[in-house]
This record gives structure tokens, C-alpha cells and sequence, in this order.
């Protein structure tokens, strides 16, 4: 079956959440009661128009798709979920975004300090200073030991190249990357 244009496909929305727990939760039994809590809420129909479905979750937070029509239904039903086999749980919202990307940058929280062992290189530079958390190609995302330099810009890295970091030559000190 072929898939359809993007066009014709309806419109999604991202929503990261925090559980609370007293003891460990499968993804499974979580997605189960939320399904449950949607059907009871909103009947058969309201949660067919819905199209939840879970993304990830990790044990503490998690990141579901749904229609971008019901957001306010989606928040009610996370907020109705109590107990799950026993279990007090609690869900707290913490946004919605219309991509993965951006649900994450904006909404998860660093759960460990990002520091030089990520890619195990640092920039000392005049202007910005950080460690290199990824490369791609002359692209370099960088996490600067300034928070300022981000502001504004809802991300949690700066976007670069080798050509900034390297005054336009792309092999300025002998590496492949120019860094």
C-alpha cells in the first residue's frame, strides 16, 4: 500500500509528558490506560478522530502523536490517568510542537550535562566557546558554555560549520572536519 501525499495527510501534533510514579511502568500498560481513559472520556468516535499514539517513552518521559485538531482532548486525557494496575501515577504535560525536533529540543530536559565527552572535542574560540555535540559533514552543532548566545532561538545548541569555526578553510589544522 502506498503511502499518502503530505498533502492529504492530516495534521499532527507532538506532545512531551513527565510521569510520575511510585513504582516502574511498562510503556505497554501506560499507553493501555491511556487508550482507556480516551475511550471513556470521548466514546468510540472522539477517540478514532484523536489517532494517539505513543512515540517514545523512557520511563519517566514520554512523547505521543495525535491530531492537531485535539490538543485540549489529549491534555484531559493524560491529566485523568491516575493509577495503572495498582500503581499511583501522575502526568504532567510539559508542550506541544508540530515536529519530533523541535518537542524535544524545546520540551525534554538535558538529563545529563552535555559536556566534551559527547564528541569529545571543545571550541576555544574569541566568540563562542562550547563542546561539539555533533558532526555532519561541514555542519556542527555546538553547546556553548554560554547560555545567551541560544536565547531566543528556543534550541539548546548552536548551529555551525567548519567554515565559522575555521576562518573558511575547510581543512585549517589537518582534520577531515576542519575542526
Amino acid at each position: 500500500m502506498r503511502s499518502r501525499l503530505p498533502v492529504l495527510r492530516g495534521r499532527r501534533r507532538y506532545m512531551i509528558f513527565e510521569l510520575v510514579s511510585e513504582g516502574e511502568i511498562s510503556p505497554k500498560d501506560l499507553m493501555s490506560e491511556i487508550n482507556s481513559s480516551q475511550f471513556s472520556l470521548f466514546g468510540d468516535a472522539g477517540a478514532a478522530k484523536n489517532h494517539l499514539k505513543m512515540i517514545a517513552f523512557n520511563g519517566r518521559y514520554g512523547l505521543i502523536r495525535f491530531s492537531h485538531i485535539s490538543v485540549q482532548e489529549t491534555r484531559a486525557t493524560l491529566a485523568t490517568v491516575h493509577s495503572i494496575h495498582g500503581i499511583r501515577v501522575a502526568l504532567h504535560t510539559k508542550g506541544v510542537s508540530g515536529t519530533i525536533k523541535s518537542a524535544t529540543e524545546k520540551y525534554l530536559p538535558r538529563l545529563s550535562k552535555i559536556c566534551a565527552e559527547s564528541d569529545g572535542r571543545r571550541i576555544e574560540l574569541k566568540d563562542v566557546s562550547g563542546c561539539i555535540i555533533r558532526t555532519h559533514g561541514v555542519k556542527v552543532d555546538l553547546c556553548p558554555d554560554d547560555r545567551n548566545k541560544c536565547i531566543g532561538s528556543d534550541t539548546q545548541y548552536l548551529g555551525l560549520t567548519s567554515f565559522d569555526l575555521s576562518g573558511g578553510h575547510e581543512d585549517a589544522d589537518g582534520t577531515a572536519d576542519g575542526l
